[in-house]
């Protein structure tokens, strides 16, 4: 009879534990409904993606869960280089008809004065708004940047000019540089970076985490423009060994829908021109 009487002890006791573990989670479910009501969309996402160890990103209002962002680092480093003369480009180069476009880019974006946020905003508006167009055959024509943003396309040379005149209106250095082979010539901006190159890594990977659908190994091309070859090859063998730049220039292809330093637009050229813009 004892014996009995311990079994039905022991049964209650495990329902009376399955009843509360039940409850605990309904009781956790509920909770965390009600906090993630009071999330923004974004920080739901967050959340959710972040129990998978996954970053989170939102597209058309539905969330996505992908892996980081790495960073392959690619660089070329040239010595001796003499930079020449803006030319035909500063004739068109004009900041103050895209300024306003330049700031209103910038600023839907969290730390619009940074490095960082600049490269990545007028990149971006740039790839979502301009198509390639080719020039008339025989006749190579510039646009001033104005008229590129408002038809809304055209070649290399003048995305070019159309990116340099936004970057310099928010402070940034730009370089025009051409590269020719046999059988094509080709335009494209590289940007100063005056600030150490582990620190730019970091924030612009945050905004391709955040504002893309970018997702694990990608490369980003990078420029160093030194006096010597000596330091040149320095240089290459520390960024070998994965040390940190106290500055450098990013590659910025013109005609590329990627993000700004995915490609190395320098391959496979036999010859390349660095020229001055803006002031």
């Amino acid at each position: 009879m004892g014996k009995g009487i311990d079994k039905q002890k022991v049964f209650l006791i495990i329902v009376i534990i399955a009843l509360l573990i039940g409850f605990a989670l309904e009781m956790k479910y509920i909770e965390l409904m009600f906090s993630t009501m009071l999330y923004t969309q974004e920080e739901q996402c967050e959340v959710l993606c972040m129990e998978k160890n996954q970053i989170g990103y939102i597209s058309r209002n539905v969330c996505y869960c992908k892996e980081p962002v790495e960073f392959q680092r690619k660089w070329r480093c040239f010595s001796g280089i003499r930079f020449h003369e803006s030319g035909i480009y500063q004739d068109k180069f004009n900041t103050s008809s895209v300024r306003n476009i330049a700031v209103s880019s910038v600023v839907r974006y969290e730390g619009p004065n940074t490095y960082a946020t600049k490269v990545f905003a007028i990149q971006n508006e740039v790839s979502k708004r301009i198509y390639y167009v080719s020039d008339p055959r025989k006749d190579e024509y510039i646009a001033d940047p104005k008229e590129t943003w408002e038809v809304r396309g055209g070649d290399c040379d003048d995305f070019s000019v159309l990116l340099a005149s936004l970057y310099e209106a928010i402070d940034l250095d730009v370089s025009i540089v051409e590269v020719y082979n046999q059988t094509y010539g080709h335009v494209f901006v590289i940007l100063r970076i005056e600030q150490d190159l582990n620190t730019f890594l970091r924030q612009y990977k945050n905004l391709l985490e955040k504002h893309t659908p970018y997702y694990g190994s990608k490369p980003i091309n990078i420029l160093l423009l030194e006096d010597t070859k000596e330091r040149c090859d320095l240089l290459n063998d520390n960024l070998e060994k994965g040390y940190n730049l106290p500055s450098f220039y990013l590659v910025v292809d013109s005609t590329t829908e990627d993000y700004a330093g995915s490609r190395d637009p320098i391959e496979g050229s036999q010859s390349i021109r660095f020229i001055n813009i803006g002031y």
